[in-house]
């Protein structure tokens, strides 16, 4: 059995490129590793200089300040054993992926972790606990945002926003899709462009890459076959993911449940 891990390389902390390479690895798998980047790490490095010498020391802020204790470089993340490769910077998140299924034949692996790289993994038996029997064909790190206020006026289920942060989907799953990733929805690129976009509204078109593959899940009915590790967004006793490269970043209308997924998980691992 393989799995492909394929990151979204764009901030490069070293902590997240060196935890997942020393996930317990469960008998009889093997694991491939790759990074499809968007810019050269220096540009990270640079961005990130005067931002991250001020974290605190608690909250959010402490699990940033460890994250981005050494930005990696490309001979770092290489000697770790991850494949390199520098692509177009065009659509994030599942563009990467599918310039990786472009240049390699997903029908080799039996699973795939596709994930962007601002990520705090809090664990190293990840694979130990997801790599086994299990009915899903998608399991993502964390329900989908809070942010429409009628939804929770109209107790209305939570989305299923399967976006490229932190998913695993199996080979089946892969094969339903046709192997790659429709995203004829969205028309926002970003080649040639070597700085992030701090603003939430910047890259608001990308959102539009969940729809298509909800469309699927829904025509095919295949809803019950996506598993959520939280029900918190972007909190879960895995993986905290980053918010335009960190994890104390928020928008104000996604903070307060986010909050609530953070001091669980704080709460987990206070008793270990």
């Amino acid at each position: 059995m393989k799995l492909a891990v394929v990151v979204s390389g764009w901030h490069f902390p070293l902590h997240f490129y060196q935890v997942l390479k020393d996930q317990k690895v469960p008998a009889g798998w093997s694991i491939d590793f790759f990074c499809v980047s968007h810019r050269d790490p220096k540009f990270s490095a640079e961005e990130k200089k005067d931002i991250i010498k001020n974290f605190s020391n608690t909250g959010r802020e402490k699990y940033d300040k460890i994250l981005y204790q050494k930005l990696a470089t490309v001979e770092d993340i290489e000697r770790l054993g991850w494949n390199y490769k520098l692509y177009p910077n065009t659509i994030g998140d599942w563009g990467s992926s599918n310039q990786w299924l472009d240049d390699h034949d997903y029908k080799q692996y039996d699973m795939f972790l596709f994930s962007h790289d601002d990520n705090f993994i809090l664990t190293n038996t990840l694979f130990e606990e997801v790599l086994k029997p299990s009915s899903w064909l998608i399991l993502t790190n964390s329900t989908g945002n809070t942010q429409r206020r009628l939804r929770r006026l109209f107790h209305l289920p939570k989305p299923l926003n399967i976006r490229g942060s932190f998913e695993f989907f199996k080979k089946e799953m892969m094969e339903i899709m046709g192997g790659h990733f429709d995203l004829s929805d969205t028309t926002l690129t970003r080649e040639g462009e070597v700085n992030s976009a701090m603003k939430f509204d910047e890259i608001s078109d990308w959102n539009t890459t969940v729809f298509p593959l909800l469309k699927l899940l829904k025509d095919k009915h295949l809803e019950n076959k996506v598993e959520s590790m939280s029900q918190f967004y972007r909190m879960s006793k895995y993986c905290l993911e980053g918010e335009r490269g960190f994890i104390s970043k928020s928008d104000p209308s996604n903070t307060k449940e986010e909050d609530k997924g953070f001091a669980l998980v704080e709460k987990i691992y206070s008793k270990r």
